[in-house]
């Protein structure tokens, strides 16, 4: 079924172990997660490599499986960020020259830090709206210059190379594993690990977890066959694809226990929660944790791993977590409300409709003089969720027409 063995595996681990870098990340006891859940849960820190991201293993594993000849003739990598960072990283680190090919919808901020880490070997490109759009001009580029093709999740060495993190994990935890979660986004992270588990520990439940904005992996599961998804959230920008390729497609269906999808605004809860606990991950870096709640009870009593896959966040990003939070907890609502044009609307609103912990963080509506009444959007965050019932209730008392607009996503897109 799948061309990877163990001894690839080890032998992947033992070029890092040699390495000058240092690979191996901390497998930390959550006190706080296994106090919520019954259960005795640790993080793999994968957000603690040196790029931030697990993908500095599979890309080192690419760059040593290179021949001299194939270093000479240069590199093209194509990606959303994360692999094109690891990319850069050895492409400095090994003093080879490399083009990295990004869709135009890749972060700035990312693109900064692919040139940092990169200097004067690395040249990017951003060339069309997705990935895949990216990738056929790599692809084009490769036959047109000669180039040697790194795929970031198509890629057999990039699987062995990310599998070497089921080693550590079955090295330092102080007794047998019943559960890990791990995020998907192509799957080379999850195929990597469950093929390493199933052989050395078959009893583990390997579980992946999704974004339901990017389930394109589950997607395919259900259909029980490769499917290209028609939209596609960039939220988890570090797991958002819209087709997996075969290999860990394969992988994947053959070694996983179960895969998961989680909402984006328990997503955004869970970054918050981590924050506050000192850790500072990116969205796909959250998914592990985000879908310990729908196993709740499965996992009590149980040893349980979830993997924090990166950190590369950018901080200009927490208000939008913020956001999301509040609205998947329902202490945030957004109402179309229509307002009479009379005197002192505005202050009877707050002073009948709201009680003494509720805020609005967003008011917006104009005034006519040739009509009774209009249209407001009020943004409302209260302080429990039961109280939002109160502040509707007080709106039919003041006979006050509304509608709520939380699941519209047009203005989900514009405000938040």
């Amino acid at each position: 079924m799948s061309s990877i063995t163990i001894p690839m595996i080890t032998q992947a681990h033992r070029l890092q172990k040699d390495s000058t870098l240092n690979f191996r990340t901390k497998l930390q006891r959550s006190l706080k997660l296994s106090e919520k859940y019954h259960s005795n849960i640790h993080l793999k820190r994968e957000d603690q490599q040196q790029i931030r991201v697990f993908k500095m293993r599979g890309a080192f594993n690419s760059f040593m499986s290179l021949t001299q000849e194939q270093k000479t003739k240069g590199l093209v990598t194509v990606s959303d960020g994360n692999f094109a960072e690891a990319f850069a990283f050895f492409c400095n680190h090994f003093k080879i020259k490399g083009t990295v090919f990004l869709p135009e919808v890749c972060f700035q901020w990312k693109i900064e830090i692919i040139q940092k880490y990169g200097k004067d070997y690395v040249e990017i490109r951003s060339v069309g709206e997705s990935f895949d759009e990216a990738e056929a001009a790599a692809q084009e580029y490769i036959k047109q210059y000669d180039r040697i093709m790194i795929h970031p999740c198509d890629n057999v060495k990039a699987i062995i190379g990310n599998a070497t993190i089921g080693i550590e994990i079955i090295e330092d935890f102080p007794g047998e594993v019943d559960y890990v979660f791990v995020p998907v986004g192509a799957g080379a992270l999850a195929a990597g690990i469950a093929t390493y588990f199933k052989a050395l520990s078959p009893n583990t439940k390997i579980i992946g977890v999704q974004p339901d904005g990017a389930a394109s992996m589950k997607a395919s599961f259900d259909a029980n066959q490769i499917v290209t998804i028609e939209s596609m959230s960039r939220f988890c920008d570090g797991s958002a694809v819209k087709t997996v390729p075969k290999i860990t497609f394969d992988i994947c269906q053959h070694n996983l226990d179960g895969l998961a999808v989680v909402p984006e605004g328990k997503v955004s809860s869970t970054i918050l929660e981590l924050y506050n606990q000192g850790i500072a991950v990116e969205p796909a870096g959250a998914l592990a944790v985000s879908v310990l709640d729908q196993y709740a009870s499965e996992i009590k009593d149980k040893n349980v791993v979830c993997l924090i896959s990166g950190g590369t966040v950018d901080l200009s990003r927490f208000d939008e977590f913020k956001e999301h939070s509040q609205l998947f907890e329902g202490l945030k609502y957004f109402f179309l409300i229509q307002i009479p044009f009379r005197p002192g609307i505005l202050k009877s609103f707050v002073s009948l409709c709201l009680g003494p912990d509720d805020e609005i963080s967003h008011i917006q509506f104009q005034k006519k003089a040739n009509r009774e009444r209009g249209p407001c959007l009020v943004a409302i965050e209260v302080a429990k969720k039961e109280n939002i019932k109160k502040v509707m209730e007080n709106m039919t008392k003041m006979h006050l027409q509304y509608e709520v607009v939380n699941d519209s996503k047009e203005l989900f897109d514009l405000l938040v």
